[in-house]
């Protein structure tokens, strides 16, 4: 039997343990629901098994060690997942194996990447290499929404010297975007449910870093000219209601243009319809300035060589005769002025919307001389033989946690990113590659 296969029979064993659990965020049990308690729980239970050093931080995060020595190098990952949402052609939350491919919720974002973190730590362990620096793998729970799981962590557990997060993509990423979440707001006053065809309710996106699948417009007709919208992917009448549903396909909310957003598909079927003078202003103002997405609309169109362009995507959009609420997740470069963006964003909104922040993260960035980059990147070249240079990105990943930190891997540039879609899968040769790189950075960085 060969070492490969050993390798990816025992990743695959603990990775099917894990992706068996629907860990999305619920309320049913804090602090973030019973399904990522259980996976953080299987996690622990696997390093008890394989003779780890474990610990749960109150069910917020917890970590697997192994080593010795006072400095501590961290490996940060992730339990949580986002909604399997639908056009699945395997069940989300059972491991399939086909032609090479893993599939399943969470196999590349981000159950597998720290699965191929573990197995290169267990097989070290395995090896009798003793690490003079502590090795800590930290599963965080709350990655997908607001961080609390790991930010929680860090108020009682020491912050590594120097570490990574297998949550992106190969080589080494250096540069991260800045990451920014705002809701623009149109509250009406006007009474005009006696008009003769209003919107009655929108409904498009539940997360902001996710391009919106689904979209729901609700209207009230009364008009003897008959309402249709081709692009529909279904209509509902009863009575003087009409239901129309829009269907898109999901992306990564970092990079919006790999998907279909549903949100702007129905906006621009609605667009015709003589609504009242509110809804048909918000229609043709976010028809026109959100309709591409690199900011140009809001004048917050950037770029940089570091890490590109500016991408924005229009997550949710949720209203009604009241108020309609949109929520754009923004990723701006690392040399742009964060304080500048808010200016020039708020100088191009007209007055009758609000403006309300709701999470902003910094970017970040090293320099590629930096020993930790140049450590990791020795480790990737000597095991894959390829020559490329560290990155940018626009992902939101846990190296912004770390002092010092960046992500590196587990998927190699050319892999499929499948990252919140519907049948998201990973290659197994790039696990296995994975593996074989994790251990030699943290053979070299702790030796």
């Amino acid at each position: 039997m060969s070492k490969d296969y050993t390798t990816m029979n025992e990743f695959v064993k603990r990775l099917n343990r894990l992706i068996r659990i629907p860990s999305v965020y619920r309320e049913d049990e804090p602090p973030f629901g019973k399904d990522v308690r259980k996976a953080l729980h299987e996690l622990l239970e696997i390093g008890k098994e394989d003779g780890f050093t474990v610990k749960n931080v109150d069910d917020y995060a917890g970590h697997v060690e192994f080593g010795e020595g006072e400095e501590l190098f961290g490996i940060l990952a992730h339990l949580d997942v986002v909604p399997a949402g639908s056009g699945w052609s395997v069940p989300p939350f059972e491991l399939t194996e086909k032609d090479g491919k893993l599939f399943g919720r969470g196999v590349q974002d981000d159950k597998g990447p720290l699965m191929a973190a573990y197995i290169a730590m267990k097989e070290l362990k395995e090896e009798g290499f003793v690490p003079r620096k502590k090795v800590r793998l930290i599963a965080g729970t709350d990655e997908e929404r607001e961080w609390k799981g790991i930010d929680y962590y860090f108020t009682k557990e020491e912050m590594p010297e120097f570490g990574f997060t297998p949550d992106a993509v190969f080589p080494v990423i250096h540069a991260e975007k800045g990451l920014w979440d705002i809701h623009l707001v149109r509250d009406n006053s006007e009474d005009f449910t006696s008009e003769m065809t209003y919107i009655e309710t929108v409904s498009g996106g539940s997360r902001l870093n996710m391009v919106p699948e689904a979209a729901e417009v609700t209207i009230i007709h009364r008009g003897e000219k008959e309402l249709t919208f081709p692009e529909a992917e279904k209509v509902y009448r009863n009575g003087e209601k009409l239901t129309a549903v829009f269907a898109g396909s999901s992306a990564h909310g970092s990079t919006p243009d790999r998907g279909v957003n549903a949100i702007k598909k129905a906006l621009k079927s609605l667009a015709g319809v003589s609504f009242p003078a509110p809804q048909k202003e918000m229609i043709e103002w976010m028809n026109t300035y959100l309709s591409d997405s690199t900011g140009e609309g809001l004048a917050i169109d950037s770029k940089d060589e570091v890490s590109g362009a500016l991408t924005l995507n229009v997550g949710t959009l949720h209203g009604n005769e009241e108020k309609w609420e949109i929520g754009l997740n923004i990723r701006y470069p690392v040399t742009e002025s964060y304080a500048e963006l808010i200016n020039k964003m708020k100088d191009s909104l007209p007055g009758w919307l609000t403006f309300k922040e709701t999470d902003h993260m910094a970017s970040i960035y090293l320099p590629e001389d930096h020993a930790g980059i140049q450590t990791l990147m020795q480790a990737y070249r000597s095991v894959s033989g390829r020559k490329e240079t560290p990155e940018a990105i626009g992902g939101a990943t846990y190296a912004r946690v770390l002092k010092t930190g960046v992500a590196f891997g587990a998927v190699f540039p050319e892999s499929p990113d499948t990252a919140h879609q519907a049948d998201e899968m990973v290659l197994q040769e790039d696990m296995r590659k994975a593996i074989d790189i994790y251990k030699q950075a943290i053979f070299t960085w702790t030796r």
